[in-house]
């Protein structure tokens, strides 16, 4: 029960952070929020621990937990990271594809399941960048790229990337602006991307992520230089 209620804390706090629901600094006291959930203090204190260890929250012995500062100044290196690990896992989800999705394979109920949650998702953010909706946005980006990566089938790996994925989300939902100003150029591209995975293109579902993903990365390190030094 603890294990199960800690992941549920966990997942919601750090939705939160990622979206930039909580400013950096914001207190996250174990008695306010064992009484939000309604759940003992148990496993907050897990989830802080947690959250602590990804680097989303800051946590001091006499001082308690707070919502760290986003990691601007590691930008570079995460969206390095990230397009390292992403390009790879979406290679082998595409060259994969239709073994993982071939009747009575091993994987197949697990594929057309992230397959519909990836489509769930492209819907989620057409419908927030009709609206404007940054939270939205964030919260799709983030389930579309990691949905692409987890078709790969390589767990580890996936885990990885989810902590680097989460950590270069929310500098984006930090970033003032910056989400929600953005064209749809960008997101139209995971469509391409998916149905290039679908149909088993692995070369042009690499080339086409590594693309978006060092766009996306320059695009926003260029970014940074109109974020006032308070911001960061």
């Amino acid at each position: 029960m603890s294990d199960a209620a800690a992941k549920t804390v966990t997942a919601t706090l750090r939705k939160r952070i990622i979206a930039a629901q909580y400013a950096a600094g914001t207190p996250l006291r174990e008695v306010a929020l064992a009484k939000e959930f309604e759940l003992s203090r148990v496993p907050v204190r897990e989830a802080l621990r947690i959250l602590t260890a990804e680097g989303f929250v800051d946590t001091r012995a006499n001082v308690g937990s707070r919502v760290a500062h986003p990691p601007f100044d590691d930008a570079r290196e995460l969206f390095d990271l990230r397009i390292t690990l992403e390009t790879s896992l979406v290679r082998d989800a595409a060259a994969r594809f239709a073994e993982f999705s071939a009747p009575g394979a091993a994987h197949v109920e697990r594929s057309r399941r992230l397959c519909t949650e990836i489509e769930e998702a492209l819907a989620q953010g057409d419908e927030a960048f009709a609206n404007r909706d940054g939270a939205g946005i964030a919260e799709a980006n983030l389930r579309v790229h990691q949905g692409l990566a987890d078709l790969a089938m390589r767990p580890v790996l996936s885990h990885i990337l989810q902590q680097i994925g989460g950590r270069v989300e929310w500098l984006h939902s930090a970033h003032r602006g910056f989400t929600v100003t953005r064209d749809t150029s960008a997101w139209d591209q995971h469509k391409i991307i998916y149905d290039l995975v679908r149909a088993g293109d692995a070369h042009n579902a690499h080339e086409r992520m590594r693309a978006h993903l060092e766009a996306s990365r320059d695009a926003f390190v260029a970014s940074l230089s109109s974020l006032a030094d308070e911001d960061r």
